[in-house]
């Protein structure tokens, strides 16, 4: 018996009056989601922690049986090891983001994207001028996929909790980022040159944006690299992760999960399905789990595209008729979800449950029709948190999936 779980990115989301109070989901009109919850039983996850809106590293670390309280540092660790990036214990990694900056620190654009020559020419000079800055720190940064980076600190009396906070559009990027303490201080003054050094090399290689405005990276996310107890150790399965982006493949490789590389995968709304669905098909044949993971959902969301994410839920659909196709339903079972919900009109996530649809095995159907937000609800699987998504597709934790679950 085998387990797929397709997450859609941020793919749920809130009633929209432009749509005459539907989801997009809903105004999708997803045929080949609405036949798999016609044939298996829907339910609603709740986040983490109730009414705080998940990122999506702690909510995959949540219903990968992962307690974030227990295991989370951070999220930059993560994707560090999702770029391959050696980890280390006197590490500190750092997620970072290109970013458009007025000339007051509002962050004007979060995911600023330069031509790959140019990124390649900015890496290696920063690198230059990293080598020997720092006197007693080894720092090296490496760009990932689009407008995100790496940045790696390495050396003794580093505090990884000091960095800047999350850009985000309109939002305020201070000078310096807030510290307490000797390394504290010292964290603080490394990030704050690493920034104003990313600015001066970029602003030498392209001009983006009006005079007064600046590109650099901003540093965030810090933290020390976790230890994940194997996926296998803990579920009894030998489990595979397919992904575009490096947060999802980081935290696929450091639970011990095989993560291939798929041709065309761009965490974009161009990013190849057929070649993800292709792979996670390939994965089931040596895997008992594959995680297949979804990026673009969630980007046009935080952009406000509302007939861009509608428009890439009906591609997703067509991925799961792809697979559905090729999948026998007796052997291996089939979840979708979103990991979080993510308000296409507030261009944020909020802490609302998202919809999750099971079909396969012996899993009788709920006589739920549609896979949405509020058909969900009336489903089978009832409302759960998201720590208990494997316990229940596995039928395990001291109930059976022929029990409706409530929330807690």
């Amino acid at each position: 018996m085998r387990i797929l779980l397709v997450v859609a990115d941020g793919m749920a989301d809130l009633p929209i009056g432009e749509l005459g109070g539907k989801t997009p989901l809903q105004a999708a009109e997803a045929e080949n989601l609405d036949a798999l919850a016609a044939k298996g039983r829907s339910g609603l996850m709740d986040p983490p922690f109730v009414g705080i809106p998940p990122g999506s590293d702690v909510a995959h670390l949540n219903f990968l049986g992962y307690d974030p309280r227990l295991f989370y540092t951070g999220r930059g660790p993560l994707e560090a090891a999702g770029a391959g990036i050696e980890m280390s214990p006197d590490g500190a990694f750092y997620r970072c983001n290109l970013c458009r900056l007025s000339q007051d620190g509002i962050v004007i654009d979060e995911k600023v994207e330069l031509d790959e020559g140019i990124r390649s020419d900015v890496e290696r000079e920063i690198n230059q001028e990293l080598q020997d800055r720092f006197d007693g720190v080894q720092a090296r940064f490496r760009f990932t996929l689009g407008y995100r980076g790496i940045l790696a600190l390495r050396g003794k009396g580093l505090s990884p909790e000091v960095n800047y906070p999350q850009p985000k559009r309109q939002s305020s990027i201070p000078d310096r980022p807030l510290s307490a303490g000797a390394g504290g201080a010292r964290t603080a003054e490394l990030l704050f040159q690493f920034k104003e050094l990313s600015a001066t090399i970029i602003s030498g290689e392209v001009r983006i944006g009006s005079p007064g405005e600046c590109c650099t990276l901003i540093p965030w996310g810090g933290g020390r690299s976790p230890v994940l107890p194997g996926f296998h150790e803990r579920h009894g399965m030998k489990g595979a992760g397919v992904a575009a982006v490096p947060l999802i493949k980081g935290i696929c490789r450091i639970c011990g999960m095989h993560v291939p590389e798929v041709q065309g995968a761009t965490g974009k709304p161009d990013t190849d399905l057929l070649s993800k669905a292709r792979s996670a098909l390939e994965a089931l044949e040596e895997y008992d789990f594959v995680l297949l993971h979804v990026e673009a959902t969630d980007e046009l969301s935080h952009d406000g595209d509302l007939q861009g994410k509608i428009s890439m839920i009906r591609r997703i659909d067509g991925m799961v008729g792809f697979l559905m196709e090729r999948i026998d339903l007796e052997e291996c079972l089939v979840a979708v979800l979103a990991d979080h919900v993510t308000s296409t009109e507030m261009r944020r996530h909020t802490a609302d449950p998202v919809p999750v649809v099971a079909a396969g095995w012996e899993l009788d159907h709920d006589g739920v029709k549609e896979y949405s937000e509020p058909s969900a609800a009336e489903g089978k699987l009832g409302r759960f948190n998201g720590s208990e998504l494997l316990r229940i597709l596995m039928g395990r934790g001291g109930f059976t999936l022929d029990e409706p679950r409530m929330g807690k």
